[in-house]
């Protein structure tokens, strides 16, 4: 279950998924397995996310993260 996905629009739901897609395909296996979206919200219109290893990225409408 992801903490606050639910005040998400169908939209940013698809920024959140595709850019976290786009972002596991660009790392390694170990960060992989790490990766997974536990909590999100919106800070300045961007989606945020935090992962299961305690980082957190801006999924930006680009799909592009940092």
């Amino acid at each position: 279950m992801i903490k606050g996905l639910e005040k998400l629009t169908e939209k940013q739901k698809e920024i959140l998924f595709e850019t976290n897609q786009r972002h596991k395909n660009a790392v390694g296996n170990d960060y992989k397995d790490t990766a997974s979206i536990v909590k999100v919200w919106i800070e300045d219109g961007i989606v945020c996310a935090r992962l299961k290893n305690g980082d957190w990225y801006h999924y930006t409408k680009d799909y592009v993260w940092y």
